[in-house]
């Protein structure tokens, strides 16, 4: 829930012995055991004491915080990044921080990329004592474009990947402790070039989809491009970034690509693509044929990273407009070891809407058997499309059997049409787990942000106070802390269009996760 990796790379069941030994491989197998563990660090864990559940406060039906970034936030579909990685942990004001990479060209007077420290602040009696708003600790003007996806932070904290917005795209990593650390948004500083190690990805056109994946235990990073490329770069944190050689570059398709994700447990590599296809590769560069998921047609495409169970050998992946299930939005799931479609669910009318990634209830997580109760049965929810003859989004939910095979036939959850607006597009969805089971998306039509209390399988609920208005909607929503200190349990977006919160501009945007109070 840290960054956008970090909800595409899962490890249910992960006090296992194989998911104990995935962590060796890559660090979010350890957040993974972490989620999974907070009902015993609340009182005493592994790793020390931690806080118990923050109880929902009454209400507020205000931000606690909404900071301008100019003229765009966080591309829509992309994700703000935080540092720490330990939701259990105590926040902490001076330490923990936040990186917004800005869909906007830079100037003299417009930050592309931000960082904001004095994170748990706001009106009240915030954590942060004093602090109404977050403080900026660097504000950068990079290269001479905007930055259209996500950023990834370093295990240390110190330095940032991402890729910017050039033709041919540029593969960054930002340590801005190599030189002068400071400017604002409205008045950045532009990086040395000791603080801004820069590798063009040759031959990728530009990158609109794909942001970095790193594989921290090897200092690699994997990025997609909008031509079909897939890139390689070495020496990612720990060493000099440079460009992997032959086989790498790898050619998928010549449609946008998805960011790339490893499965720790094979060592594959999977990515989508807006052609539909479904693509895999060994870390050696060795090519899968691709599996067709979508139909190749306006809504047809593969727009998000597909979602790895590497625990179970299973990935997810959704299409606006299905090659398997005519006329329909789908989620198809997929076996990594044989990489062939194991189940597709229809979640609505097809040819409507792209559809972006779902999320796992916490019982996918917690629960080693698939109960027949409400508190352990495995779930996948995706924002997909109300049936023929509406075209409304529509909340759906995808059950499992007890071997974890999906079933064909997803629920349209009664009662929560999301919006009644045609064709209205969703934001990835966010799952967390604060004493409440929580689910959160941003409507783009709509423009709001809301959640849902999906605690019980049988009856998911709107959480009041049901919406929260935010302009043109939101990007991806990550979430922090399990905390029962003032606005320290959070979730963190962008607005997709300016609003007068922020004087007119786009909006970096913190809401406690207790009722979006």
């Amino acid at each position: 829930m840290l960054d956008w990796s970090s909800r595409h790379v899962l490890y249910p069941q992960g006090t296992s012995l194989r998911a104990l030994m995935l962590s060796e491989r890559d660090p979010r197998a350890y957040w993974n055991y972490l989620r999974i563990m907070q009902a015993v660090n609340l009182v005493a864990g592994p790793i020390g004491r931690r806080p118990p559940v923050r109880p929902v406060r009454p209400v507020r039906q205000h931000p606690d915080w909404s900071v301008s970034l100019g003229a765009a936030g966080t591309a829509p579909s992309m994700f703000p990044a935080k540092f720490s990685f330990d939701v259990n942990a105590a926040p902490d004001c001076a330490n923990d921080y936040l990186v917004y990479a800005i869909n906007a060209s830079p100037s003299p007077t417009q930050a592309n990329i931000v960082a904001f420290n004095n994170l748990y602040s706001g009106s009240g009696t915030p954590f942060c004592v004093g602090q109404l708003a977050p403080t900026v600790i660097w504000a950068y003007q990079v290269s001479n474009v905007a930055l259209p996806t996500s950023p990834i932070i370093s295990l240390d904290g110190t330095k940032v990947a991402f890729v910017d917005g050039a033709s041919d795209a540029v593969f960054h990593v930002l340590n801005p402790s190599a030189g002068a650390v400071g400017g604002t948004v409205g008045a950045p500083l532009t990086p040395t070039a000791a603080q801004d190690i820069t590798v063009t990805l040759t031959g990728a056109t530009t990158d609109s989809l794909s942001p970095p994946f790193v594989d921290y235990y090897n200092d690699v990073a994997y990025v997609g491009s909008d031509s079909g490329h897939v890139f390689k770069i070495t020496g990612v944190f720990k060493g000099t970034p440079a460009l992997a050689g032959s086989p790498w570059p790898r050619t998928s398709g010549s449609a946008k690509l998805t960011a790339p994700v490893i499965d720790f447990s094979t060592g594959e590599i999977f990515l989508g693509s807006s052609d539909g296809n479904l693509y895999g590769y060994t870390r050696g560069g060795a090519e899968f044929y691709p599996l067709t998921i979508g139909n190749n047609t306006a809504f047809g495409g593969i727009v998000d990273a597909p979602v790895v169970d590497a625990v179970n050998g299973l990935l997810y992946v959704g299409t606006g407009d299905s090659a398997i299930l005519a006329t329909s939005a789908a989620i198809s799931q997929v076996s990594t070891s044989s990489f062939t479609i194991v189940q597709t669910a229809s979640i609505g009318k097809g040819a409507i809407a792209p559809i972006h990634a779902g999320a796992f209830n916490n019982a996918y997580f917690n629960s080693p058997m698939n109960g027949m109760t409400g508190t352990t049965e495995w779930f996948y929810y995706a924002c997909g499309v109300t049936a023929s003859p509406l075209s409304h989004p529509q909340l759906w939910q995808v059950s499992f059997d007890s071997t974890r095979l999906m079933n064909s036939s997803a629920t349209a959850l009664p009662g929560i049409g999301l919006s009644l607006h045609n064709g209205e597009v969703c934001s990835p969805l966010t799952e967390f787990q604060n004493g409440v089971d929580r689910l959160f998306l941003g409507l783009l039509t709509t423009q709001v942000v809301e959640f849902f209390d999906i605690s019980t399988s049988t009856t998911p609920t709107l959480g009041a106070p049901g919406q929260v208005a935010e302009a043109g909607g939101t990007s991806g929503i990550i979430v922090d802390n399990v905390s029962m200190v003032n606005q320290a349990s959070s979730i963190y977006f962008t607005t997709l269009a300016s609003s007068a919160n922020c004087g007119g501009n786009f909006c970096a945007v913190k809401l406690t996760q207790g009722g979006l109070q």
